[in-house]
């Protein structure tokens, strides 16, 4: 048994494709009613399952023509239809001569049901349509009177419009409902945008406030601060200079030890106002070549301690867009670190390169010197943290709190990996 099926939408002709390949039936596909008639005039089918709203001739039209063509008029007719789901459109359907009016979707085990029932009761159906056909051959006038199955074509064409103004109101209202959500959306939208605006202003005006008091803060410390270490710097050279054959050596080495910490305490007002100006600034972003700005780095550093043997490897044709300033900073710090830190360090190893992970691209520079333990790591990138003692390797533990500003400002991230003893290797972004 071949069953003639018809929807504009492939996911439902593949669906009942399947349900009526399960049983056994075979299957012919029109996606139109026109389509169908072509199909059906070529291989008449069994039964017929239509759906009704279809491009070039939908189903109501296409089931008028089936059942006034002496060929067809026998043949089950089933509309199956997600769109003209009202007893009014069922009404219509069933005057037309449709066998059934199922309304999708149905369980498998409920549609197969009509199609054996239909198939049943299609050729008592057919004959009473042929005899109603026989009839109308007999009336001698071009109006048909209507009977049980028969449509005539005024009212054929009343009803049909009836049916399409329905449907086309539903979806007008339907579309004017959605309109309405729409414009409440977009009323509450513009609301939330105009208090995300002056959240936004407000925090402006909050941070351009707090940046007027670090910059107060900043000259602060640069002329406060500095003004008595000045002073204490310059007494204790006189002291020195003019007592020097008085003081016990005791009293020289205090002197001393003031000298230092002044210097000390100038080496960390310098890297509070560093860090201060890496935060404000704009940014010029170019195109920098990372591997020539390495190279010059890595040149300061053989030039500062010739003596030194370290094997400094530095990819070639690195190159990215970013804040030339920054960039500068970053490498002069994440170079220096792992020169300094691989002073102690027999056959010294340096490399500055790029990889790729998770498919980022990521720059490393990476050392075989001192490491340290990755459970202080949280402390590394933070500013006046350290690691190591001073009398072990110099600094303050200002550097890497910059490298972290820099990266940050350029919308990157950096992280670390290192054991004690074998070395550490710094990733970032940029």
């Amino acid at each position: 048994m071949n069953i003639l099926i018809v929807d504009d939408k492939p996911e439902n002709l593949y669906l009942l494709r399947v349900l009526l390949g399960s049983k056994g039936y075979g299957v012919t596909e029109a996606s139109n009613g026109k389509e169908a008639l072509e199909r059906a005039r070529e291989t008449p089918p069994g039964l017929i399952i239509s759906d009704i709203l279809m491009p070039v001739m939908d189903g109501f039209a296409l089931c008028r023509v089936w059942k006034e063509d002496a060929q067809f008029t026998s043949i089950p007719f089933i509309f199956y239809t997600a769109t003209y789901t009202e007893p009014k459109d069922e009404e219509f359907a069933l005057s037309l001569g449709a066998d059934r009016f199922l309304v999708k979707p149905q369980e498998g085990s409920v549609l197969l049901g009509e199609v054996e029932s239909a198939l049943l009761t299609g050729g008592l159906a057919g004959e009473r349509a042929r005899k109603q056909a026989g009839k109308r051959s007999h009336h001698a006038t071009a109006t048909l009177t209507e009977v049980s199955m028969e449509v005539s074509e005024q009212d054929f064409y009343r009803q049909y419009n009836a049916r399409l103004v329905n449907k086309l109101e539903d979806k007008l209202e339907e579309i004017a409902q959605k309109n309405r959500a729409l414009a409440a959306r977009e009323q509450s939208l513009c609301e939330a945008n105009a208090r995300l605006e002056e959240r936004v202003a407000q925090r402006t005006r909050e941070l351009e406030a707090a940046n007027e008091e670090l910059e107060a803060f900043n000259y602060s410390v640069s002329h406060d601060l500095r003004a008595p270490l000045r002073r204490v710097e310059g007494f204790s050279q006189a002291l020195q200079e003019e007592c020097e054959g008085q003081l016990s050596e005791q009293g020289q080495d205090h002197l001393r030890r003031i000298g230092k910490a002044v210097g000390y305490m100038g080496e960390l007002i310098d890297g509070m106002l560093e860090l201060s100006r890496l935060n404000h600034g704009e940014l010029l972003r170019e195109i920098v070549s990372l591997s020539v700005m390495a190279e010059a780095v890595a040149a300061k550093l053989r030039e500062a301690e010739p003596a030194r043997e370290v094997s400094l490897c530095i990819l070639s044709n690195i190159v990215v867009t970013g804040d030339r300033r920054l960039l500068g900073i970053i490498l002069d710090n994440l170079l220096g670190n792992a020169w300094k830190f691989t002073a102690k360090t027999a056959q010294a190893r340096i490399e500055f390169g790029v990889t790729e992970r998770d498919g980022e691209t990521v720059y490393y520079v990476a050392d075989n010197g001192a490491g340290f333990d990755m459970a202080y790591a949280g402390k590394l990138f933070k500013a006046f943290q350290r690691l190591h003692f001073a009398q072990e390797f110099p600094g303050i533990g200002i550097g890497l709190a910059s490298v972290a500003r820099c990266i940050r400002r350029l919308g990157g991230r950096i992280w670390v990996e290192s054991e004690p003893e074998k070395g550490a290797t710094f990733y970032f972004t940029c």
